[in-house]
């Protein structure tokens, strides 16, 4: 049987085979005492924490040095396949081992339970809230297993031993670290799948956009800001532009749109209000398909070498957060059947005829 060189070494400098259990402690010690210093920076800031840091360091390494003491003092003892500490629990130098580990441990434990329930009220994300609560809990675990660890130490200290319940402490210190590793995953994989599905919905409103993109990027290609992708290979640009690309898209419409400015025509807004109207459309897409004949028209008229004119153009008033979507919209809208009938019906109305009508009702 052969044993790690480094474990070698450091049980013939100590003199003992268990050394590993002190300093796996010990580490789990500090491991706990980083945890709280970030909890600390958190709920405090820098500045707030370096003071509140100090005495923390000081207790855990205190706290480490007596558990050292306490290991060096204890007689050498066979390896078990258990538990050290509770295996030799009625030895007095591992009894109080085990009450200063379990005290100190409980105490950080404690600390970090208290400043995470802080900073969960502080933090604006649900899915990191929700991390936050389920890391208190797996703390709460821990702790109910390293307050029962203290019990064990005391009454070791009089010589007597609690009957076997290594189950229980297996169960207290499994479920711990599960909700503590779904308090460090749940955050990052909620906010991993959430940027995923924001992205996609940006890519797609991008993709729903194109229809009217393409018609005022081939009539003022002097808007556009960049390359231009479409299909496939553009919603992959669109998706990993994260954002950008959607602004982008979005600003390059709103120019092409103020490019044919002079070609709105009012009497197109009006005959597609009415044609949308008469279809029984609610409001929102009344004004949707209103502006897409008013676009339509302009665009037909530009190419006809049509001059432009200047004239009172109605438009409708959108909100900054909700640019994209109506323009997704509009695109979606620029392109529909009703559209083809509207402009049928404004070029009707333009004719001699139609203005005479519409002069003469009579």
């Amino acid at each position: 049987m052969t044993i790690h060189p480094v474990y070698h070494a450091v049980s013939s400098l100590t003199g003992h085979h268990n050394t590993a259990i002190v300093i796996s402690h010990g580490l789990g010690l500090v491991a706990a005492f980083f945890a709280e210093i970030m909890m600390l920076c958190w709920t405090r800031g820098a500045d707030g924490a370096r003071a509140a840091a100090r005495y923390r360091a000081a207790i855990a390494a205190a706290a480490i040095a007596v558990l050292a003491v306490l290991f060096a003092l204890t007689p050498e003892v066979a390896d078990t396949p258990s538990s050290w500490r509770l295996d030799n629990i009625d030895r007095p130098t591992v009894a109080l081992y085990s009450v200063v580990y379990a005290l100190a441990f409980s105490w950080v434990l404690l600390d970090l339970c208290r400043l995470s329930i802080r900073y969960s009220r502080m933090v604006v994300t649900a899915q990191t809230r929700i991390g936050l609560q389920l890391f208190t809990v797996g703390t709460a675990f821990g702790l109910a297993y390293q307050l029962m660890a203290a019990v064990d130490g005391l009454v070791g200290v009089t010589g007597h031993r609690f009957p076997a319940h290594t189950p229980l402490s297996l169960a207290l210190v499994c479920t711990g670290v599960v909700f503590l590793c779904l308090g460090a995953v749940v955050p990052l994989v909620a906010t991993a799948v959430i940027e995923f599905v924001r992205r996609c919905r940006q890519a797609w409103l991008c993709q729903r956009m194109e229809p009217l993109y393409r018609d005022l990027a081939t009539e003022y290609p002097q808007v556009l800001k960049g390359p231009v992708w479409y299909g496939a290979a553009g919603w992959l640009v669109n998706w990993y532009g994260n954002g950008r690309r959607l602004m982008q898209r979005t600003i390059e419409i709103h120019d092409g749109l103020s490019e044919l400015r002079p070609w709105l025509d009012d009497l197109a807004y009006r005959v597609g209000a009415a044609e949308a109207m008469r279809e029984g459309l609610d409001a929102e897409t009344v004004a949707l398909v209103a502006q897409a004949v008013q676009v339509a028209d302009a665009l037909r008229t530009k190419r006809g070498g049509e001059p432009g004119h200047q004239i009172h153009v109605e438009m409708a008033e959108v909100a900054t957060d909700r640019e994209a979507v109506w323009l997704a919209r509009l695109a979606q809208v620029y392109r529909t059947r009703l559209i083809g009938h509207a402009l049928g019906a404004l070029a009707a109305r333009r004719s001699p005829a139609g203005r005479q009508a519409v002069r003469n009702p009579s």
